[in-house]
């Protein structure tokens, strides 16, 4: 199969030093030749999808008759397929575990691009042609239509929780406080009255009259 620039020079064009020129720009911008020959140079993109579609019998697809298949979409990453103009299409793995991955490419002659395709996806590839500008459009509508947005369930919700103060238990100190302090004064006369009693019972101790266990008992027996 010849290459794009042969193709470009064959159908009268573009010149040799143009598609020599085109190469190296192609090389120091990393893109596609055929992206360097329409958009660069000027080279009707009609003209040379008729002539690569005579010169390769690569089929050329109708842009309104694509429809853009989300598995196939999922094989080649958006970025890839932007950088190498290629638009993934079907993918079929009716064969066996061998799957096919059905692409349009706007130049079928770029078989850089088609190797990089086929050890990315791990397929047998089936090339198709559209044109650049269609492809350019199929790739960015396509991977637009087929993003999910991912929607994050909503997490737990978070309630505030008051945190219960420190509770600070006090130790109070009790100072010993003398226990005349703690008793209330007494009535001089009740003093007095308890005394004399207290007096009585030791003479009347003291004269055998009773002893101090029979006291105890009489007090017992009186609820003292």
């Amino acid at each position: 199969m010849k290459t794009l620039a042969e193709i470009a020079i064959d159908a009268g064009l573009i010149t040799k030093s143009n598609a020599a020129k085109a190469g190296r720009m192609a090389d120091e911008r990393k893109q596609p030749l055929i992206a360097i020959l329409i958009r660069e140079l000027g080279v009707d993109e009609v003209a040379l999808v008729g002539a690569l579609r005579t010169q390769t019998r690569v089929p050329l697809i109708d842009p309104a008759d694509v429809q853009v298949d989300a598995e196939a979409l999922g094989m080649v990453p958006r970025d890839v397929c932007a950088r190498l103009r290629v638009l993934p299409l079907t993918i079929d793995s009716s064969g066996g575990s061998e799957k096919v991955l059905r692409i349009a490419m706007a130049d079928p002659t770029d078989t850089t691009a088609i190797a990089e395709i086929e050890q990315l996806t791990e397929c047998e590839i089936e090339l198709t042609a559209l044109p650049l500008s269609a492809i350019e459009e199929l790739v960015e509508k396509g991977y637009r239509q087929t993003t999910t947005a991912i929607t994050r369930s909503p997490g737990p919700r978070l309630t505030s929780r008051r945190v219960p103060p420190t509770i600070e238990q006090e130790v109070s100190v009790t100072a010993q406080i003398p226990m005349s302090s703690m008793v209330a004064p007494r009535d001089a006369a009740r003093d007095d009255v308890e005394l004399r009693l207290t007096a009585l019972v030791e003479i009347l101790m003291a004269k055998g009259v009773f002893t101090e266990e029979e006291l105890a008992e009489a007090l017992r027996k009186r609820g003292v």
